[in-house]
């Protein structure tokens, strides 16, 4: 069998019971909840030496507090084990936060799925998603999250595994079959598995349209864009893998049509209603300094939601920052998303639609830089940079932070929650490591700066 994989090469303990088919974390919540722990310093507005005389941001003028929980003592399962977050997460219908965190290993991979309360400032495993699988474990990839988690009309979040370590093709040949489908109640605590709805493919990106119940993923090896019906728990579309590019991130429009970027940097455009796939007038922008005709990059890596006007905003590979009008097909370059232009995997439209949030550098170079986090005013067309937050955490923590996946704004606008990979600085280590022990941090915005 031949294979295309496109794709980047990465306790708490819970307790889980089986009540009628489904799946459940006990009653007497079996995962601890731990505090996060709170900082406050001006050094948070210190640009880092690598940084000084850049041109392109500003500096917020009053520093945030942050809460943090670095994710301690998670169970080793041999060298290759890297403890790590891949996907975004979710601020639920109950105001918590939900995230992931694996292992990163292949079939035998482990992943948790984690919610943070903002009333109690705690956070605690809530499901094990080895235990949330069929019996037949092994034929299943967990050692990550790396889609989306979304929450759909009727309360459950969706959300599917993937694989770390890629696995073999005797792991096929001998029954492995892939990511499986997820879905979680957070209100009950029961988890149920919808199956490998594409069999022998890992699903590493998806979206979900709640109002449609629809959720759409692309697949590796295969490349394709697959769209699958919640409800009727059948897979409506599959193909166009001899088109779509990237495999990392999907657009939704308000009126429901699904967007993925092509081999030449152009959008391809999904319909509900006509259960087909069509080219869009819309490409997108290269990166700065770029040669024209070069693609590489040139495809979605980030996105928002729509805003109230329907405009989407995005971000490609190679950093170039954009807006989407799903009305007239038209892009409208917004420029690099920070000096010239950076790897940025999530971004968040906030609350009232004056800013564009993100981190720059997700795949381990934040660090680089200072790990910066980048509010961008849409009116204004500015980069403000609202916190560095690595060296006041490597010198009070001890911990590298490295970048992130998962990033969500508060429905009030006011919190940043972001899962952060890092490592802890390990003085005898050959260089510094930048994955292999998550943290969760929460950056409280001062009323001031936004």
């Amino acid at each position: 069998m031949t294979r295309r994989y496109v794709g980047y090469v990465a306790l708490l303990g819970v307790v889980v019971a089986t009540v009628g088919g489904q799946r459940r974390t006990g009653a007497a919540d079996p995962a601890p909840s731990v505090s996060l722990r709170r900082i406050e310093t001006p050094d948070f507005l210190t640009v880092p030496p690598a940084l000084e005389g850049k041109p392109g941001f500003r500096i917020a003028r009053t520093a945030p507090t942050i809460d943090i929980h670095v994710f301690e003592g998670l169970p080793s399962a041999g060298p290759k084990t890297l403890w790590s977050n891949w996907g975004d997460g979710c601020v639920a219908s109950n105001g918590r936060y939900y995230f992931a965190l694996g292992n990163h290993l292949g079939p035998e991979g482990q992943s948790y799925l984690y919610e943070y309360d903002p009333h109690h400032r705690t956070v605690r495993a809530a499901l094990d998603l080895r235990e949330a699988l069929p019996e037949s474990k092994e034929r299943y990839a967990a050692g990550k999250v790396h889609s989306r988690i979304d929450q759909g009309k009727d309360g459950l979040l969706y959300f599917s595994t993937y694989w770390g370590k890629i696995p073999k093709e005797a792991d096929f040949q001998a029954g492995y079959l892939g990511s499986v489908l997820l879905r979680y109640d957070p209100s009950s605590g029961r988890s149920e598995s919808l199956g490998a709805i594409v069999p022998g493919q890992g699903l590493p990106t998806s979206l979900l349209d709640p109002r449609r119940m629809i959720q759409y993923f692309t697949a590796v090896y295969s490349g394709d864009f697959v769209a699958y019906d919640l409800t009727a728990r059948k897979v409506l579309y599959r193909g166009s893998g001899d088109q779509q590019e990237g495999s990392r991130n999907l657009m939704l429009d308000a009126a429901g049509h699904c967007y993925f970027s092509t081999a030449d940097g152009f959008l391809a455009r999904y319909s509900p209603s006509e259960n087909r796939v069509t080219r869009t007038r819309a490409q997108l922008p290269l990166a700065a300094g770029a040669a024209p005709g070069k693609t590489g990059g040139r495809f979605l890596r980030a996105s928002t939601r729509p805003a109230r006007n329907g405009r989407l905003f995005g971000m490609t590979k190679d950093g170039a920052l954009f807006a989407f009008d799903p009305k007239t097909d038209m892009v409208t370059e917004l420029g690099a998303n920070f000096l010239k232009g950076e790897y940025v995997a999530v971004m968040a439209l906030s609350p009232d639609e004056k800013y564009l949030y993100y981190a720059p550098g997700a795949h381990g170079q934040s660090a680089r830089y200072g790990t910066p986090v980048v509010q961008y005013d849409l009116a204004k067309r500015e980069r403000k940079v609202l916190a560095f937050l690595n060296a006041p955490l490597r010198d009070r923590l001890r911990w590298n932070v490295g970048g992130t996946y998962n990033l969500k704004c508060s429905a009030d606008g006011s919190r940043l929650y972001i899962a952060f990979n890092g490592a802890p600085l390990d003085p005898n280590a050959g260089r510094e490591l930048t994955f292999g022990q998550p943290g969760l941090i929460v950056l409280n915005i001062p009323a001031s700066e936004r």
